[in-house]
C-alpha cells in the first residue's frame, strides 16, 4: 500500500507539473463517457427501449401483411379471436386488445388519450404485474366491470404519483370508472411505441364507449392479439400451428369478394415474436440508431484525441525511462509507474464525466407532446437512467486508449532493454519517436471530426430553409387546438352551439386578437375534406380531376379564418354574416385553385361544383366564388403545389374540429388562451391535441430541429475536441524537432526556409484527414438526405468551411512553435542532441 501511494503521489506531481496535458485527457475522458453515455439513455429511453415485458422471445404476435411491412394492430375480429382461443393452439394463454382513443376527464382538463380495452389475459399473458394495487383479472372482462389501470406516466402526470390511487375514480368519454391499479414505468402497452399506452380498461367495458355499428362482428377487425408460447414450443412451430387455424377459419367462412376481386385468404396470420415487432426496423428506431451512431463518432474523436496525448507525453519521457532503467529500475516499477497516471487520469476524467452525465440528463428530463401531419401525437417521456451497458463500452474504449498509448514505450523499452537507442532519441538522434502513429491517428481524428460536422450542417441548412420557408400561415402569436366529436355523442346543433360560446369566451380575453373554428388547417391538422371540383361547362375537368387522390383539399371555417390565420385576400372578399345556413354557397379559392380551374379568367363571381369524396350521400353543391386567398402549404410542410378551398362553417359541417386563437402576446399565450376558452364553454370537451402552431403544425420538423442542434452540437464537440488535440499534437511534434531544426540552422537553413518545412510536414495529415473526411461527410449526407422529404443538396459549398478551423488550428500549432525554434541559437538548439 505505501508502495502504490507513493506511485500515486508520484504520478500527482507529473501531472501537476503539466496541467495543459492534465485538463485535456480529463476533458477528452469527461466528453468521450459522460456525452456518449447520456445521449445513448436518451435515445435507448424513447427510441430502443424494451417492450417491458416478461420474456418477450415467448410471447408471438398473430400479424398479417401489409405493403409497407406487416399489418400489427387491428387485423383481427372478435369472433376470429374467439375461435382462435378456443382451438388447439401452441399457446399456453392468449390474449387480445384494442386501441381507442376517449375522453379522460381530470381536475385539469379534458383531453383525448391512446388507451387500451383488453380482455382479462392481457397482463398475465404479458407477464406484467401492478406496481400499484392490481390488473385487470378475467371476472373484470367477463362482467363488464368499469375498472381502470394507469399507466405510469398518467399516474404522474394527473394524479401526482399519488400511492392512494387505488379506489378513486376517473371519468373516461362521460363515464366512471374505477382506478384499480397502476403499471410499471417500464411498461407502455403491447406495442408501445413513442405514443404508449395512457390506461387500460376491459375489453367488454370498451363495448358501452363505443358508438353503434352496423359491421358484421366477423367483418369488424379491430383486435391485437398475442399469446405466450407453451414451454416445449418454438416460434416456427407456433407460426405454422396460427396458419393452419388460419385456413380452418377461412375454409369456414370463405373470403369475400370486394370490389370485383376475390383475396385469396381472408386471414394470411403470421406468428412473430414480440422482440421482434417491438424492434421491427421502423422510422423511430432508424432514427434512434443514427443518434448512436453519431455518439460512436464522437468517442471515437475523443478515443484517438486521448490515444494521441498520451502517446505523445509518453514518447516524451522516452530519455527518462531509458535513463531510469540504465540506473537498474526494473520493467515492472517503470510500467506501474505509468499506470499510475492512468489511474489518477481514469478518477478524474470518472469524476467529470459524471458531472456532464447529471447535467445532460437534469436538462432533458422531461415530458414532451409533439403534434403529427394531419392529426395525432407523440408523447415523449424522457427520464434517462445510467446505462450499463454504454457506460461499459465508453469506458473500456478510453481506458483502453489510455493505457494501451501510454504504456506501450515503456513496455517497449522495458522489453527490448535498447536503452542505448532510447538514450539516443530513438532511431537516429533527429527522429521524433513514434511520430508515424500519431500522424495516422491524426489523419482519422481529422477526417472523423470533419465528416461528422459536415453530415450536421445538413440539419442547419435544413432548419435555415425552414426559417425562410413561407407556409402561407403566420404562425407566430398562433396557438390552434384541435377537437374530435364522436356523432354517437354529439349532435351538430350542439356542435355549433359549443363552438360559438368558445369563440365567445376566446374573444372576452383580452389577449386574444382573433379566434375562430374550422374543420382543419391547410396543413398540420386532420380532418380536411377531400374535394372534386368542376365547373358546370366543362365536364371535362371534372373528369381529369376525378382520377387525381385527392382533387382538392377544402376546410369549412368561421368568417374570422383569415384574419386568425394570416391569410391575406388576393381578391373578393372573405367569409361574413351573409354567408348563413339558408344563404345561397359560395366558396373561397387560393390562388392556385383559382389559376388551374379558370386559367387567366377572373373566378370572382363564377360558378364551381363542390362534391365531396368520399361520398357520404352528399349531393353536389354548386357554389359561387367570392375570394381569392394567398396560397399556403398544404397536407405538409414544403409540399408540392396543391388546389385548397375554404367554404363557410354555417354552410358544411364535421365532427373534426380546430380552434385556432391569435395572441396579442407570443404563441404560448394563444394555446393557453385556447385551452382556457374550451374550459370554460365546456368543462367536459376532450382536446385532442394543443399547442403553438410551430408545435402542433410543423411537429415533424420541431423533431428535425432538435436533431438538427443536437447534431450540430455533437459536430461542434468533435471539433473542438479535434482543433484541440491537433493543436496538442502539433506543439509537441514541432517542439520535440527543435535538434533537428538546429542542425538545420547551422548549416545555413533560414528562419522561413524552416517555417515552411514545418507548415508542410504539419499541414500533411491535416490535408489527407480533411479529403478522407469530405468523402466521408458527402457520404453521410447521401445516407441522411434518404430518410428526408425536403430536396437538400449533397454537395453544400458552405461544408468546405469545416475546414478552415482545423487548418487554423494546425497553422497555429505549427507556426508558432516552429517561429520559436527559428529563433533559437543553433548552438543552444544542438545541445538537444
Amino acid at each position: 500500500m505505501s508502495i502504490a501511494l507513493t506511485d500515486l503521489r508520484l504520478a500527482a506531481r507529473r501531472l501537476a507539473a503539466t496541467p495543459f496535458f492534465t485538463i485535456f485527457a480529463v476533458l477528452s475522458l469527461a466528453v468521450g463517457v459522460g456525452v456518449t453515455t447520456a445521449v445513448y439513455s436518451v435515445v435507448d429511453s424513447v427510441f430502443l427501449k424494451a417492450p417491458g415485458i416478461r420474456n418477450p422471445e415467448a410471447v408471438a404476435f398473430i400479424v398479417t401483411p401489409a405493403d409497407a411491412g406487416l399489418l400489427i394492430r387491428g387485423s383481427i375480429s372478435q369472433p376470429d379471436f374467439a375461435d382462435l382461443r378456443a382451438a388447439q393452439s401452441p399457446f399456453s394463454s392468449v390474449s387480445a386488445s384494442a386501441t381507442f382513443y376517449p375522453a379522460v376527464t381530470s381536475s385539469l382538463t379534458t383531453e383525448t388519450l391512446t388507451a387500451e380495452a383488453v380482455d382479462g389475459a392481457y397482463f398475465s399473458t404479458l407477464g406484467v404485474s401492478a406496481e400499484i394495487g392490481r390488473s385487470i383479472q378475467p371476472a373484470d372482462d367477463a362482467d363488464g366491470r368499469r375498472v381502470v389501470v394507469l399507466s405510469h406516466r398518467l399516474w404522474r402526470a394527473r394524479f401526482a404519483a399519488d400511492h392512494a390511487v387505488v379506489g378513486q375514480t376517473a371519468r373516461i368519454s362521460g363515464h366512471t370508472f374505477e382506478v384499480i391499479g397502476v403499471a410499471p414505468a417500464t411498461f407502455e402497452g403491447a406495442i408501445g411505441g413513442l405514443s404508449g399506452t395512457s390506461l387500460w380498461i376491459p375489453l367488454s367495458a370498451e363495448a358501452s364507449l363505443a358508438p353503434p355499428t352496423t359491421t358484421l362482428p366477423r367483418e369488424r377487425r379491430r383486435l391485437l392479439v398475442f399469446g405466450r408460447l407453451k414451454p416445449s414450443v418454438t416460434m416456427p412451430t407456433a407460426a405454422a400451428a396460427v396458419a393452419t387455424i388460419a385456413a380452418n377459419l377461412d375454409a369456414s367462412f370463405p373470403p369475400r369478394s370486394r370490389a370485383g376481386e376475390t383475396k385469396a385468404s381472408e386471414r394470411p396470420w403470421l406468428a412473430r415474436s414480440a422482440a421482434e415487432v417491438t424492434q421491427a426496423d421502423n422510422l423511430f428506431r432508424r432514427f434512434g440508431l443514427t443518434l448512436v451512431a453519431l455518439v460512436g463518432l464522437v468517442l471515437a474523436v475523443a478515443c484517438t484525441n486521448l490515444a494521441n496525448l498520451v502517446l505523445a507525453r509518453s514518447t516524451i519521457r522516452q530519455q527518462e525511462l531509458a535513463v531510469r532503467s540504465a540506473l537498474g529500475a526494473s520493467r515492472w516499477r517503470l510500467v506501474r509507474e505509468q499506470l499510475a497516471e492512468s489511474v489518477l487520469l481514469a478518477v478524474g476524467g470518472a469524476v467529470a464525466s459524471y458531472l456532464v452525465f447529471q447535467g445532460l440528463r437534469a436538462a432533458v428530463d422531461a415530458d414532451f407532446q409533439i403534434g403529427l401531419p394531419m392529426g395525432g401525437r407523440w408523447q415523449l417521456s424522457i427520464h434517462p437512467s445510467l446505462d450499463a451497458s454504454a457506460l461499459a463500452v465508453a469506458v473500456i474504449a478510453l481506458l483502453v486508449s489510455l493505457t494501451v498509448f501510454g504504456l506501450e514505450p515503456a513496455l517497449r523499452l522495458t522489453r527490448s532493454r535498447d536503452v542505448r537507442s532510447a538514450l539516443g532519441g530513438g532511431k537516429g538522434s533527429l527522429a521524433v519517436p513514434g511520430a508515424g502513429r500519431r500522424r495516422v491517428l491524426l489523419r482519422w481524428q481529422v477526417a472523423i471530426s470533419a465528416g461528422f460536422f459536415i453530415v450536421a450542417t445538413m440539419f442547419v441548412r435544413l432548419t435555415i430553409t425552414e426559417a425562410q420557408h413561407e407556409p402561407g400561415v403566420q404562425m407566430d402569436r398562433l396557438g390552434v387546438a384541435s377537437l374530435q366529436l364522436p356523432a354517437h355523442q354529439w349532435g351538430e346543433e350542439r356542435v355549433r352551439q359549443t363552438m360559438a360560446r368558445i369563440q365567445q369566451e376566446a374573444r372576452n380575453d383580452p389577449n386574444v386578437e382573433a379566434v375562430s373554428v374550422s374543420t382543419g388547417l391547410p396543413f398540420g391538422i386532420r380532418g380536411p375534406m377531400r374535394l372534386v371540383l368542376s365547373t358546370p361547362d366543362n365536364p371535362a375537368l371534372k373528369s381529369e380531376l376525378e382520377r387525381s387522390t385527392p382533387t382538392a383539399t377544402g376546410i369549412a371555417a368561421t368568417p374570422s379564418i383569415f384574419t386568425t390565420l394570416g391569410v391575406t385576400m388576393v381578391r373578393g372578399r372573405g367569409f361574413d354574416d351573409r354567408d348563413h345556413a339558408a344563404a345561397a354557397p359560395v366558396v373561397v379559392l387560393s390562388d392556385f385553385t383559382a389559376r388551374r380551374i379558370f386559367g387567366a379568367s377572373d373566378p370572382i363571381g363564377q360558378k364551381l361544383v363542390i362534391q365531396r369524396r368520399p361520398s357520404r350521400g352528399d349531393p353536389p353543391a354548386t357554389a359561387t366564388v367570392i375570394g381569392i386567398a394567398r396560397d399556403t402549404d398544404v397536407g405538409r410542410l414544403f409540399g408540392d403545389p396543391r388546389m385548397f378551398v375554404y367554404l363557410p362553417f354555417a354552410q358544411r359541417y364535421d365532427s373534426l374540429l380546430t380552434v385556432a386563437v391569435r395572441s396579442t402576446g407570443d404563441a404560448n399565450l394563444a394555446a393557453r388562451a385556447a385551452q382556457a376558452a374550451i374550459r370554460r364553454a365546456d368543462p367536459d370537451l376532450a382536446i385532442d391535441l394543443t399547442g403553438t402552431a410551430r408545435t402542433i403544425l410543423a411537429g415533424p420538423f420541431v423533431v428535425l430541429r432538435a436533431a438538427g442542434i443536437a447534431a450540430l452540437a455533437l459536430g461542434g464537440l468533435t471539433l473542438l475536441l479535434a482543433m484541440g488535440g491537433l493543436f496538442g499534437i502539433q506543439s509537441h511534434t514541432v517542439s520535440h524537432r527543435t535538434p533537428e531544426i538546429g542542425v538545420r540552422m547551422a548549416f545555413g537553413a533560414t528562419a522561413g526556409q524552416i517555417q515552411r518545412m514545418v507548415l508542410k510536414d504539419g499541414y500533411r495529415p491535416v490535408l489527407e484527414g480533411l479529403a478522407l473526411g469530405l468523402f466521408i461527410g458527402v457520404a453521410g449526407r447521401t445516407i441522411v438526405r434518404a430518410y428526408l422529404e425536403v430536396d437538400i443538396s449533397v454537395v453544400d459549398p458552405w461544408t468546405l468551411l469545416v475546414a478552415l478551423p482545423l487548418i487554423g488550428s494546425a497553422f497555429c500549432a505549427c507556426y508558432y512553435p516552429a517561429h520559436r525554434a527559428a529563433r533559437v541559437d543553433p548552438n543552444v538548439a544542438l545541445r538537444h542532441l
